[in-house]
């Protein structure tokens, strides 16, 4: 099969949109609960000082309270940031095949993070091995088979015709091995 221009891929307007709601459910859920903490500390901590002032009264609880808050300020902060770029990685990535290879590209991200994260290209004679990994499609290739460490590698999260892209790497990768 042979095609004059590149076929672009994508993920679809409905997989988009479930990445835009679930990036602002991520963003609300943590916002409310940041505000929630920074709402109460106060009072935690005027409970905290007025316990030390009384002789004996235990403050194991206040200090494990004021913990678990600050732990869960920091795990929504993290989860939040890996869920907006989890959307930039599907909102703006677009795998891109022509005559010659296969290229991941990622418009949004900053290129040393979107390299990080699977971008780059391959020519379709180097392509070696396709496999899923938990959320990717990973392909790799070797540029030069004497160098085994030379090995190049593209991920991708979505794409609207998965399987057609699929077959379409099966069908133009004559060095592809086929793991079961």
């Amino acid at each position: 099969m042979t095609v004059a221009s590149p076929l672009v891929f994508r993920a679809s307007p409905a997989q988009r949109a479930t990445a835009l709601i679930l990036a602002l459910g991520c963003l609300l859920v943590s916002g409310r609960g940041m505000s929630l903490m920074i709402q109460n500390f106060p009072s935690m901590w005027y409970q905290l000082k007025l316990a030390q002032s009384q002789a004996g009264e235990p403050t194991f609880f206040i200090w494990a309270s004021l913990a678990a808050a600050c732990l869960a300020m920091l795990i929504s902060a993290i989860v939040l940031v890996l869920v907006i770029v989890m959307f930039l990685l599907i909102e703006g990535t677009n795998i891109l095949t022509d005559e010659l290879g296969i290229s991941v590209e990622c418009q949004l991200l900053p290129q040393p993070i979107a390299k990080r994260l699977g971008a780059g290209r391959i020519l379709w004679t180097d392509v070696t091995k396709i496999e899923r990994r938990r959320m990717y499609f990973v392909l790799y290739g070797q540029e030069k088979p004497e160098n085994p460490l030379n090995n190049a590698m593209i991920k991708f999260l979505l794409a609207d015709q998965l399987d057609r892209l699929i077959f379409l790497i099966i069908d133009r990768s004559p060095n592809l091995k086929l793991f079961t």
